[in-house]
This record gives structure tokens, C-alpha cells and sequence, in this order.
């Protein structure tokens, strides 16, 4: 086995060409695709792909991440990538601990790999289900089938767009390339979102919002962006930016103007959504993580989605390796309220860690969520009686 770690930007035509054979065979998704980690190069110079080849010379297997001094790696572009993890067969997924330990990462953490819990090594902390459209046999089809299951929510939705035209005026959908117009509007209803709920603004470093102009600005077969706009009279009521990569459609960045709130243009945007997603050759639209009460109305079924730590094998692993243990067990339930805790607050200061590329933003970051969320003053008194007892 050799292993390799360089930029994105210096990853060879033929293994960008093994990227993409790589990718289609396991899990065809637009934040898996080469596409994307170039997009994040250009704006992390952290980014970087583990690259392993047997003794041939085959790619067998990468690993896009974002690689901190502290030897701990992340998926490339977290927390704006919802779908991670290493790209390759799952057997040859099982050599992961050891490539990363030849190149002197001592951990991985991911928060999005499908399928993790098929390999070995792997430390699973917590598993969602990710919510997915199945249009394989068309809109028609599915459209049937939800509203088969869902009358009412559907009758309703028929009900609110109506209401939304004779309140604010003619209804307007289109979908395609964002404009520069579109996606600053979602951009500003993103960030109040942030403010408003008192959650870490992920868009307010440039870095992820010069990832999403990067990715809007990409119209090529195999990867673009893809946004939806729900307008009423001559004003965006609605909006939603998603990833495309072959026939799947990744849903990333949704949001709404309040003053439309009324008629929930956000969920009669989701039905036009698939509508013309089918229409462009779309076979299947991925809604997300978390089982919102929305997406139970759109999902034909819910993928697994795992979030977990791989660590190094041999020395270099070894500190990190007992701290995921000692995260993995609390996270797990043994201890009370520290465990209902533990997850909670772990994600929370993980996004923050992840997005905020200096010390100085991260620090302003972390007081900002012990100040804010007093389930993180509490997680930690209950981890330092967890430590009392645990064999870890």
C-alpha cells in the first residue's frame, strides 16, 4: 500500500479520473465528487486528499479531509458537506487506520458516511437517517404515492398556494444556475436564521461563502449548482441551493422571506422543487439529515448517515483513540444526563472548530456557545463525574 497526501489542486488527471470511477460505483454524490474538493481548495489551504494505490499503482481508495496542526482531520468543507467519509469499495474502506497512520494523521471524525458501520475500525458515535425522494418513476409517480399516504398535507399544500397567489400575487418557479441576486437573498435569510436562533453563523467566515458562489458558478454534466426560486408577484418568497452530480439532486441551503410566512412557500417550494427536478432528469433528490415533521411528507425512505471516528492505527492514534472511546461510551447512554448531553454539545463545538479557520474565531466562537447554552456548562460537570468512574 502506498499512501499520499497532497491539496486537491494536485491531484493528477488519471486520479481524478479513479476519483469519479470510484464515486459512481459506491455512493454517486455530489460532495463526494472531485468537483467538490477542488471547490473547497480554493478557499481552505488546509484541504487535502489521502490518496492510497496497492502495489500496482491503483487508486484503491481517498479520503478528502481538512487537516488541523493538532494531526486530527475532518471532512473536507464541515460543516457544509453533508455527505463524507472515504471514497472507494468498503473493503478497501477497511484500510483507512492504517493509510492514516502512514501519513501522520492520528484521527478522522465524520459526521456523514453512509455506511460506516459495514467497517472495521470504525468508532460509530450516532447514526440519522437522511431523507430521500425516490423520482425513478417519474413526478407523477411519486407525487401519487406521497399523497397516498399524506392526503391531508397535500390537500393543504393545494390550499396554501392558493392562498399565497390571491395574497401576494402570481405564482413563479424557476430552476436552474443561481444568479448573484438569489443567492445573496438566501445567504441574508440564512444568516438572520443564525442570529435569530441563537446558532453559530456557519456563513459568516468567507470561506463558506466563497464556497458557494464557487459551486453556483459550476454548470458542468457531472457536478453544478442547481437553485430553486419560489417567487410570488415580482418578489422571492422562497429559495433553495442544491448540488447536482449525475441523476441526484443534494439539497444544501433552503430558506424563506418571513413575510410570506402565511402560505409556507418554503414547503410549496419543495414540491415544485421535485417537480421540475424529475423534469431535468433528476432520479432522486436527497432532502437531508434529521426526520423534520416536512420531510416525512417528501421521503420515499431514509438512508442511514453515520457520525463517528476513525483513528490512526499504531502510536499516533493512540491519545485520540482513548478520548473517542471515553465520547463513544458517554454518547451511548451510560451515564444520565450526561449522555443525553454529551452529543448535543459535541456537534455543537465541532461546527464551530470546523468553520472557523482562525484560533481567534474559534475561541469567540466556543465562549459564545458556554455563554449561550447552559447544556454545555452542564455537559461538563457531568463528564468530570463520568471520568470518576469510567474505565477509560
Amino acid at each position: 500500500m502506498h499512501v499520499s497526501l497532497k491539496p486537491p489542486s494536485e491531484l493528477t488527471g488519471a486520479e481524478v479520473a479513479a476519483w469519479r470511477t470510484l464515486a459512481v460505483a459506491s455512493h454517486d454524490n455530489p460532495f463526494l465528487s472531485p468537483d467538490f474538493a477542488q471547490a473547497v481548495g480554493r478557499v481552505r489551504a488546509d484541504a487535502r486528499v489521502l490518496v492510497v494505490r496497492d502495489a500496482a499503482g491503483e487508486v484503491r481508495l481517498l479520503l478528502p479531509m481538512q487537516l488541523a496542526a493538532s494531526g486530527l482531520a475532518r471532512p473536507l468543507g464541515a460543516p457544509m458537506c453533508d455527505v463524507n467519509g472515504p471514497i472507494g469499495a468498503v473493503k478497501d474502506q477497511a484500510l483507512l487506520p492504517q493509510a492514516l497512520g502512514r501519513a501522520g494523521v492520528a484521527a478522522y471524525a465524520f459526521s456523514g458516511w453512509t455506511g460506516a458501520a459495514d467497517v472495521g475500525g470504525v468508532k460509530i458515535r450516532a447514526r440519522e437517517g437522511s431523507a430521500v425522494a425516490d423520482l425513478r418513476g417519474g413526478f407523477d409517480g411519486w407525487h401519487e404515492a406521497q399523497r397516498e399516504l399524506y392526503p391531508k398535507h397535500f390537500k393543504k399544500m393545494r390550499r396554501l398556494a392558493r392562498q399565497g397567489e390571491k395574497e401576494f400575487g402570481p405564482e413563479t418557479v424557476t430552476f436552474g444556475p443561481a444568479t448573484a441576486e438569489e443567492l445573496a437573498t438566501l445567504i441574508s435569510w440564512k444568516r438572520e436564521q443564525f442570529a435569530r436562533t441563537r446558532r453559530h453563523d456557519v456563513l459568516g467566515p468567507a470561506w463558506t461563502r466563497g464556497l458557494l458562489e464557487t459551486c453556483a458558478a459550476q454548470a458542468g454534466d457531472g457536478f453544478s449548482g442547481v437553485m430553486a426560486v419560489l417567487r410570488l408577484g415580482t418578489r422571492i418568497a422562497a429559495a433553495e441551493f442544491g448540488l447536482r452530480s449525475g441523476a441526484t439532486l443534494h439539497g444544501w441551503m433552503a430558506g424563506y422571506d418571513p413575510s410570506f410566512a402565511s402560505c409556507s412557500p418554503g414547503l410549496v417550494l419543495q414540491e415544485r422543487l421535485l417537480e421540475r427536478a424529475a423534469a431535468s432528469g433528476i432520479r432522486q433528490v436527497v432532502l437531508g439529515k434529521g426526520e423534520d415533521h416536512y420531510k416525512r411528507h417528501y421521503a420515499s425512505f431514509y438512508a442511514p448517515v453515520d457520525d463517528g471516528v476513525v483513528t490512526a492505527a499504531g502510536l499516533a492514534g493512540g491519545p485520540r483513540a482513548m478520548a473517542a472511546g471515553l465520547l463513544h461510551v458517554m454518547e451511548q447512554g451510560r451515564f444520565g444526563p450526561a449522555s443525553r448531553l454529551a452529543g448535543r454539545t459535541r456537534r455543537r463545538l465541532d461546527v464551530i472548530l470546523a468553520v472557523e479557520t482562525s484560533m481567534g474565531g474559534q475561541l469567540r466562537g466556543v465562549r459564545r456557545a458556554l455563554g449561550e447554552d447552559p447544556a454545555v456548562d452542564r455537559t461538563r460537570v457531568a463528564l468530570t463525574a463520568a471520568l470518576r468512574v469510567t474505565p477509560f
